[in-house]
């Protein structure tokens, strides 16, 4: 039956490992190439990696692998995108803001993507 009258208490440290793990990943790509794309395409690697394990776990409901997904690729972003991203000289305002919308608009798609896949099937009683 599931967890039907149990709510799960979340693990925030096991979280915050999975998203530590994925910044040290995220920044060491960030500071090897430079190139947005293999950022970006590392921090979403360690989504999927995570989605794969919460979806093979079979616990996690829609809203809880929203809130866990959004948190580790928040902790997994956040380096790479404070020492590489923000830094650079020949960004204007401008850019900087339409640059943060494009990224957070397409970190909630991933994020909705991944809890999607990772949502624990329908259980007919």
């Amino acid at each position: 039956m599931g967890n039907l009258f149990l709510q799960e208490k979340e693990n925030w440290l096991a979280w915050s490992i999975w998203g530590i793990v994925g910044a040290f990943i995220t920044l060491y790509v960030a500071m090897s190439t430079n190139a947005a794309h293999f950022i970006a395409g590392s921090a979403i690697g360690m989504l999927i990696l995570l989605t794969l394990w919460m979806q093979q776990s079979k616990r996690f409901d829609f809203g809880r692998a929203f809130k866990v997904c959004c948190y580790v690729l928040a902790l997994s972003v956040l380096p790479a995108f404070m020492f590489v991203i923000v830094p650079s000289d020949d960004l204007n305002r401008f850019d900087l803001i339409f640059q943060s919308v494009t990224f957070t608009a397409l970190s909630l798609l991933a994020c909705l993507i991944c809890s999607w896949i990772a949502r624990r099937p329908k259980q007919y009683y």
